[in-house]
């Protein structure tokens, strides 16, 4: 739905509503597991590496199914290319919780991260569809709220319950319950009937010889990095350094992600008013600013700046999803997802929490913030360049046309 004409926003909430909370349930799958690390840890005796390692695998996993989710589109439709993938996770989680040991749980979290990667690329195309135009940046903007969500109720969750269930049973539990929703909004959802585009050589040569790809892959990979990547490993950061026990964990990271709720929604709004490039430059190197400061301040504010950045990292993804959907025409959307979506998420969530793992045995975490983030800012100032930015814009006004 991509017409000029005034469409009022509020007719798409019911369909937003439902993408939305399907993602939720996708997102849910794959950061449940931060808030648990402390006990996953303290039973099977890991260190900071294997910490990051168990991410890294989930990513690869995550990564290979992002790629290959246009062959399934193509064949079943967007809407069962999500419906699978829903129900696919659920039961990954499942088999997850009977893992005894390290190997088996590593083999079941990339299992996890295959089922879950095929969810992306058809949701943004059933988002693109359903959505008017000019409503995209605040459909986006919503869209995004479910990862805040997510973060804010899965370390609520586990610690609610984690002292009458084992972190086993809880991921059981919420596997078939995923599960379950799946089938319902299989009856529920309207949208999503046209089928994907395959992914062809041609298209392929095509897209790595843009310069937008490239520019909206490298700041993907940092969006990714400042705002799973550093959620990802902060917890195991805070209780190692001891400067926090488990619940203050869970409370430091639902403080966190309960004033990055309305940042989603915000950064959505301020980009169909004021554009992509002010909005991705400004939460760029805010965001950057902010991390790089939990790495060089004193413990005690490195908690009070984490609770900052969460909300402004928050904000990088909605408009990166924005200006990926909209360099290439909407029947081509979950095709360019599809490419530009596992480079991102396994750089940014699977190698930067392995690399700070690696950086915390050696008691470098502080100097792994500062110089993931230097490397932001640096990005985020290349991109405010004219002569940079107009093969972003040059894309999207030819996706237009098309």
């Amino acid at each position: 739905m991509n017409n000029t004409e005034r469409t009022s926003f509020f007719s798409f909430l019911p369909f937003l509503t439902l993408i939305t909370f399907a993602s939720f349930l996708n997102i849910m799958a794959r950061i449940i597991f931060p808030p648990m690390t402390p006990f996953i840890c303290e039973e099977m005796n890991l260190c900071h590496a294997d910490i990051g390692n168990l991410f890294f695998i989930l990513s690869v996993g995550f990564a290979i199914t992002l790629f290959g989710s246009q062959f399934l589109s193509s064949r079943i439709s967007h809407k069962m290319t999500v419906i699978f993938s829903l129900l696919s996770t659920g039961f990954a989680l499942v088999i997850t919780s009977y893992a005894e040991s390290f190997q088996f749980f590593r083999l079941s979290l990339f299992l996890v991260g295959l089922c879950s990667g095929f969810f992306i690329p058809s949701a943004v195309a059933m988002l693109r569809e359903g959505v008017a135009t000019q409503h995209l940046g605040k459909a986006f903007g919503i869209f995004a709220t479910a990862q805040s969500v997510a973060f804010i109720l899965s370390p609520i969750i586990v610690r609610s319950i984690i002292g009458v269930y084992s972190w086993k049973e809880i991921l059981n539990g919420f596997g078939l319950i995923s599960s379950i929703i799946s089938v319902i909004l299989f009856f529920l959802f309207k949208q999503g009937n046209e089928k994907g585009e395959p992914i062809t050589i041609a298209f392929v040569r095509s897209v790595f010889s843009w310069p937008s790809f490239w520019i909206l892959l490298i700041l993907l990979c940092l969006a990714n990095g400042l705002n799973i990547g550093i959620y990802n490993m902060a917890p195991d950061y805070f209780q190692r350094h001891n400067l926090l026990d488990k619940d203050a964990v869970h409370q430091l990271i639902v403080i966190a992600r309960v004033l990055s709720f309305g940042t989603a929604i915000v950064a959505g709004v301020v980009a169909d008013r004021f554009g992509l490039k002010r909005s991705m430059v400004l939460s760029l190197v805010f965001c950057g600013a902010l991390t790089s400061l939990m790495g060089a301040m004193n413990p005690s504010s490195s908690l009070a700046l984490f609770t900052l950045q969460s909300p402004v990292a928050a904000c990088l993804m909605p408009l990166i999803h924005f200006a990926i959907a909209t360099i290439v025409p909407p029947e081509k959307n979950s095709t360019i997802v599809s490419l530009i979506a596992p480079f991102g998420f396994l750089m940014g969530a699977g190698v930067v929490p392995q690399l700070l793992g690696f950086l915390g045995d050696f008691n470098l975490y502080a100097q792994g913030f500062v110089l993931f983030v230097m490397a932001s800012i640096f990005c985020g100032a290349i991109f405010n360049l004219s002569r940079v930015y107009k093969h972003v814009e040059f894309s999207q006004v030819k996706s237009l046309e098309s």
